[in-house]
């Protein structure tokens, strides 16, 4: 399929030669997990699960970084809120997700100074323009963030920025998808991998996971074409027994990926496990300031150890993240967890899977 300008990855004539396509060679039931939040709001947002075949299930995973950030970084945020002299940055999603006592939205309510940015260079500007004040920055994100970050800390090297600081809750996909495989109870028959994290990774950075548990998987955009694509393909590959590791976002996904945004990031980062809400503790997973870089490591220079504090009762954030249930088996959902009064990141994200079901479902 050749296609040139984007308003063709959202033909109407191409879907349904797409759909048609999916229906005539679908037999088995399947359960295929979407990693990432972009791909599960684009799913909504064009009615594909009401395209595909009865025994077709799409499953929202472990793709919205705020979502898996654990409950004890949550908390941390809320504390460097409350620390005086010290200026928060943070992405928007993160204002409403609730800690065990607070949210950053309360907290600015109450006098903190708490500021949205758009990514981490708006915070650098920020520590160059008060360096009366400490200004730190809340790290969430996978690959996609992770060097941009890393820019960040090179930038406030080079302007010799004291008063400037991150938190880093990064984590890595491919650790994550490894972790779903190896829980009980989890049962996934394809993964639709991450079209932005993959431009970053490459298709190579998969292929570990693939040889290792033989899953289809396929790597797709973020279209309505892009992603019946992918179904597609997934359905194929479980139909004719014959798992692959497939990039159907050849535009902007290589074997390599972007191989200068992952030396700056591996040139400040280094691999460490890391927690991730409702899954625990997965080897690898994250990504720490190497040593010579944690002056910038504000969990150091602040002393921010927090320790780790159960998620919200009945919240069930974790279980979707893992495709164990989907947002309306949570006993929260719509009645005490809303967009206006959320319980868990799932429905404070604009990723989150509970977000996208109340808004298009």
């Amino acid at each position: 399929m050749a296609l040139k300008y984007i308003e063709e990855y959202r033909d109407g004539s191409l879907a349904r030669d797409l759909v048609k396509k999916i229906q005539s060679v679908s037999k088995k039931d399947l359960r295929l997990m979407e990693v990432c939040g972009t791909h599960t709001t684009s799913i909504f947002r064009h009615g594909i699960r009401s395209v595909l075949p009865q025994g077709i299930t799409l499953l929202s995973g472990p793709g919205c970084p705020v979502c898996v950030t654990a409950q004890k970084d949550i908390d941390a945020f809320v504390e460097f809120a409350r620390v005086k002299n010290v200026i928060v940055t943070t992405f928007g999603d993160l204002m409403k997700v609730p800690g065990s006592s607070s949210t950053l939205t309360k907290e600015k309510a109450c006098g903190a100074d708490v500021r949205i940015v758009y990514s981490v260079f708006d915070a650098v500007n920020i520590a160059r323009e008060n360096k009366d004040k400490e200004v730190v920055f809340c790290g969430v994100g996978f690959e996609t963030t992770i060097p941009t970050i890393a820019a960040g800390i090179l930038m406030g090297i080079q302007g010799k920025l004291d008063n400037f600081s991150i938190y880093s809750a990064n984590k890595l996909t491919p650790p994550a998808l490894a972790a779903l495989m190896e829980t009980d109870g989890v049962e996934i028959d394809g993964f639709i991998l991450p079209g932005h994290v993959s431009v970053i990774t490459g298709t190579n950075a998969y292929r570990d996971t693939f040889e290792k548990y033989d899953i289809p998987s396929v790597i797709a955009g973020f279209e309505p074409i892009d992603i019946l694509k992918a179904v597609l393909l997934l359905i194929q590959q479980n139909e004719a027994g014959k798992p692959a590791l497939e990039n159907a976002y050849p535009r902007a996904v290589s074997d390599q990926g972007n191989v200068k945004a992952k030396q700056i990031m591996n040139q400040i980062f280094e691999v460490c496990n890391a927690s991730w809400r409702g899954i625990g503790e997965i080897p690898s997973s994250g990504m720490e300031l190497k040593k010579e870089y944690q002056k910038f490591d504000a969990a150091i220079k602040f002393e921010m150890d927090m320790p780790d504090t159960p998620e919200p009762k009945g919240c069930a954030c974790g279980e979707i993240l893992m495709g164990l249930k989907t947002p309306e088996e949570c006993p929260l959902y719509k009645k005490k967890c809303t967009p206006m009064n959320p319980v868990g990141p799932c429905m404070v994200s604009s990723e989150g899977a509970c977000a996208a079901f109340y808004r298009y479902s």
